[in-house]
This record gives C-alpha cells, structure tokens and sequence, in this order.
C-alpha cells in the first residue's frame, strides 16, 4: 500500500515497476489460506511464499530464434565443463555470423581474463596487486556505435523498425543476425591489423632489457592465450593439439 502513495509518473499513473507485485500475492494468498484453514476447509502444510522479482524479465523483449540458440548452446557448453571436471572456466561460442551448425564451442579460464591494478596505500609502502575482471568498455570507434551515431538524429524523428512484425522462428527473417554482430563482422580485416598492432607492442615492450615482472606476465598471458587457440583450432580441425 506505501508503493501505491509513492510520487506518481509524469502521466499521474503509480510507479508500477517499484511495486512489489510477487509480495503482494503472496500476501492475498497466505490470507486466503489462513483463512481456510481456520475454516476448516484447507488441511495442509502452512503457506510459506518465497518470492523472486522478476521485474527484468517482463519487461524484456521475447527472445529471438538467435538469442534461444546462444543461451541453448551457452547451457550445453556449460554441461560439458561440469563434466569435465573444469572449474574457473567460463563457456565461450565464437564464429556467431555463421549457421548454428558452424559455430565454434570452447571454454576460457577466466584467469586469462583477469587484468592486475596495482596501487600503494603510501609512499613507502609495497603495492598492492587485486585481481578482477574488469568490465568492456563501449568502444567509441566501433563499428557499432558509430552507426549509432550516424542515424541518431533519425531515430529521434522516425519510426526505424528492422523487422516491423513479431519476432519469427521460421521461415523469412527467423535467422537474423543481431546489427551490432553484422556491423563489427565487416570489419574482419581491420581487427586482423589491430591484432598485428598489440602483436608488434608486445614485441616493442618485451625485449632484453624490459623487468622480471614484465616479463614474467608476458609469458603467462601469452602461453594461456596459445593454449586457448590451439585447443579452439584443434577442435575446428579435429586434430589434437600440440
């Protein structure tokens, strides 16, 4: 009831996503039910709701055939971790522009994807070094969000619809790819030069002379990312890995 005499929305109708609806039927049900069995009409266990918001999820959009095939393929991977006895693995799928039936399953240790912050709590004190996995920034010279910002003034003004009906399943449309994966795909060959670039920075930062330090984190991003594309390129092959 407090929800409902929160400040209204600009159109004066009550802020229905601060209302707790799942705490709210729980609490009609757990009367009803108390009531009855004061009645004598209902003879079983007491109720005792369990709530979960679920809030996000309706009012996210219905999955596309593309994103029901991501999650299935996610889970399956997922499976196949568990059963492998990994732990500290996360299920990865590349090759997305492809048909299903071409996409490329692994699993990365999430240690490579873990960057080191160092800092000191003095001037005199040793640094301090916490392992995270830090959050991808939006990459402002993408693809993706430079058509974004060539038709923003023409998302303001009109009614831009990819697919103007309901999502499809089958026939025409069903396997569309997201725009965002399309866009970043036609630029194959710029990330091929972008990789030959870190490549020639690691060459420029790694040589006789460079810390221990230095080099020893070298050594060990680099070996794990070898072993993780060999053990892809083996799969896509069928031949073991060196």
């Amino acid at each position: 009831s407090r929800q409902l005499l929160l400040r209204p929305e600009s159109d004066d109708s009550a802020q229905l996503s601060q209302i707790e609806t799942e705490k709210l039927l729980a609490q009609l049900v757990e009367t009803e039910m108390n009531k009855r069995l004061k009645e004598g009409t209902y003879k079983g266990k007491k109720f005792n709701a369990i709530c979960h918001f679920f809030g996000y999820q309706a009012r996210g959009a219905m999955p596309s055939k593309f994103d029901c095939d991501y999650a299935y393929v996610l889970g399956h991977v997922c499976y196949h971790i568990l059963a492998a006895g990994l732990n500290g693995y996360m299920a990865t799928v590349t090759n997305l522009k492809s048909p299903l039936n071409k996409w490329r399953c692994g699993a990365a240790p999430i240690s490579s994807m873990m960057t080191v912050k160092r800092w000191s709590r003095g001037p005199a004190t040793t640094q301090i070094g916490k392992p995270a996995v830090h959050m991808a920034s939006v990459d402002l010279r993408g693809k993706a969000y430079e058509m974004l910002r060539q038709n923003s003034s023409s998302c303001l003004l009109e009614d831009i619809y990819r697919n103007p009906g309901p999502l499809q399943f089958e026939g025409p449309g069903a396997d569309a790819k997201p725009i965002s994966l399309c866009v970043e795909d036609q630029d194959y060959m710029g990330r091929i030069k972008k990789l030959q670039e870190y490549l020639e920075k690691v060459k420029s930062i790694v040589k006789p002379g460079c810390s221990q330090d230095v080099l020893k984190a070298a050594l060990s991003a680099m070996s794990s990312v070898t072993e993780t594309l060999a053990i892809m390129t083996s799969s896509s092959t069928g031949q073991p890995p060196l």
